[in-house]
């Protein structure tokens, strides 16, 4: 019995070895030199390049507070464009350190997959997009329509659903990425195309669908909370990664904007001491420069500005802020205190 329980503990010794060596925490990013993030390059929406060469979009916004939090620097970051079907290769492969792109969530995606959420960015809606030269009244008179719509995915689930409900008939066209399924669309292989918001309001954005005259349909069919995800097989970064999110958000909470953030320096609440780096050991206790929130709220701001000007009021994409707003604004994004 003695010997039985000497292997068994062994055994278990091992593998916590193992797990506490694949959780590799900051080593591979700072050894590399910057951090990675996946996101969608393949329309001006999330990520993109300006006329001077300066990446835009909430995306590159995200991954710049990631490394101004890791590196004190926030130019020391590169995105890559990864499709959603490729993101859980990505993220082991270490090709990307955190995978950005409107990534939804699913039960059998947490439980089955190597990659785990982070925390919610922000939330998006499931909506149609159809031609402007299609006259309709109510979604009855799609009866039948194809549409087409990213496989293997929250939304072909929620479309499934919605059909459904409504007997629609609707003929579903599954295709492998979302820029797949927008050039079946565009190409008239489908009547309506549905997708996530910002990914459809973007279309209006490109010469090709102004050409066709592209417009949203009022229904919702679903709201779609948006995660960072990283590797499961990394704890750590996650962790990391979750209180780096939550930093601008915590930071509107309190009142905190691009321009007064001095003005908080020195106060005595400790979760806003801790948040700004006034009592340096609760980051550095995570790997991270202890002064980057102040800095990356003078440079790109609290939650609130970083989502207006991105995908709301100031953008082009001019979306409402809808369910985007804190809880206590009757929202749902929540922040938790620094302590």
């Amino acid at each position: 019995m003695k010997l039985r329980a000497f292997f068994f503990s062994l055994v278990l010794c091992l593998s916590a070895s193992t797990v506490f060596a694949d959780d590799a925490g900051l080593r591979f990013i700072k050894s590399r030199g910057y951090v990675v993030c996946g996101t969608d390059l393949s329309s001006k929406t999330l990520a993109y390049k300006d006329e001077d060469g300066f990446w835009k979009g909430i995306d590159a916004d995200i991954c710049r507070n990631f490394a101004q939090a890791i590196f004190g620097n926030d130019e020391y970051f590169r995105l890559k464009n990864v499709p959603a079907n490729k993101a859980v290769s990505a993220l082991n492969n270490n090709q990307v350190d955190f995978m950005l792109g409107n990534s939804t969530l699913s039960a059998k995606q947490e439980i089955s997959s190597p990659v785990a959420a982070v925390d919610i960015l922000y939330y998006d809606k499931q909506v149609f997009a159809s031609r402007q030269k299609i006259e309709a009244t109510s979604m009855e008179d799609f009866k039948g329509a194809k549409v087409c719509v990213l496989d293997n995915s929250t939304d072909i689930a929620n479309l499934n659903e919605y059909n459904h409900r409504y007997a629609l008939e609707f003929k579903l066209l599954p295709f492998p990425t979302l820029d797949a399924a927008k050039q079946a669309f565009l190409l008239d292989r489908c009547q309506l195309i549905s997708g996530s918001e910002i990914f459809l309001r973007g279309l209006n954005r490109s010469v090709v669908a102004k050409d066709t005259s592209v417009q949203l349909l009022p229904e919702t069919i679903a709201y779609r909370p948006i995660y960072a995800y990283s590797a499961k097989a990394n704890p750590t970064l996650r962790i990391i990664g979750k209180w780096i999110i939550n930093a601008p958000k915590l930071a509107e909470q309190q009142g905190i904007t691009s321009k007064n953030t001095d003005a908080f320096i020195g106060v005595r609440d400790a979760s806003l001491r801790n948040l700004l780096g006034e009592d340096e050991g609760l980051w550095k206790s995570f790997g991270l420069n202890s002064k980057w929130v102040a800095n990356a709220l003078k440079a790109r701001g609290n939650f609130s500005e970083i989502f207006e000007r991105n995908l709301g009021k100031e953008s082009e994409l001019g979306i409402d802020r809808d369910k985007n707003y804190l809880i206590e604004k009757g929202g749902l994004i929540s922040a938790q205190p620094f302590i």
